[in-house]
């Protein structure tokens, strides 16, 4: 017979990474989520590179780490799993609530504040944008879909009056430009208003794609 589960609330320590210092005077915050099996610091350099001198990307780490391959090596993280999955997202809310918190100062004299997401990290955004109680200008979902258990109506109420964006490569392994366009329908059914765009490439981040996308969205 299987026992019921116990739980404690803990503190737990979060890592996460800037693309620059913050002892410069940036006009733009971006929160950017990264996908399965990656690590903030290498993620962040994606962001780095851009010529965007005036955003600051902050990358938040998922809290579960593990080796991607037996038991050493290289190390990945994951947002979260099947198992005990109601706790976990309700941990990465309150995780990534307090880092919006954190950056406050920086927050109150941003002209805007966004939230993109890679693959995991779309379904991710997507639960923290309709949890919490902070302000987003745009979402930007990358190679990700939206959580089939989201709350809909919660959720159209908090992106009505923000741009969400859809993107995916034409080669991408996970999700085909057939099941993107069926994803996107499947959305504006129920109501979501969705900005779709699609691009040559795979399941990775390119450099020109979030040149275009960022310049696009902060552009007066």
């Amino acid at each position: 017979m299987l026992q019921e589960p116990h739980y404690i609330t803990i503190q737990k320590t979060a890592r996460y990474y800037l693309s620059g210092p913050l002892s410069h005077n940036y006009k733009h915050i971006c929160f950017v989520l990264h996908g399965y099996g990656q690590l903030v610091p290498y993620f962040i350099r994606h962001f780095e590179e851009l010529e965007m001198k005036d955003v600051l990307f902050i990358a938040p780490e998922g809290l579960h780490r593990f080796y991607l391959n037996g038991s050493k090596g290289r190390v990945g993280t994951s947002w979260m799993t099947k198992e005990d999955r109601l706790n976990d997202i309700a941990d990465y809310c309150k995780y990534l609530d307090q880092l919006y918190e954190h950056f406050g100062e920086q927050i109150a004299s941003a002209k805007s504040v966004g939230l993109f997401a890679f693959s995991q990290g779309v379904a991710t955004a997507c639960r923290w944008l309709t949890a919490s109680e902070h302000k987003f200008d745009y979402l930007v979902n990358y190679a990700g879909a939206f959580p089939p258990d989201l709350d809909h109506k919660s959720a159209i109420a908090k992106m009505r009056n923000i741009p969400v964006h859809m993107l995916v490569g034409d080669a991408d392994e996970y999700i085909s430009l057939e099941k993107f366009g069926e994803h996107i329908r499947q959305l504006e059914a129920q109501g979501f208003e969705v900005e779709q765009e699609t691009f040559e490439g795979e399941h990775k981040l390119y450099k020109p794609v979030l040149e275009g996308l960022f310049k696009k969205l902060l552009t007066p």
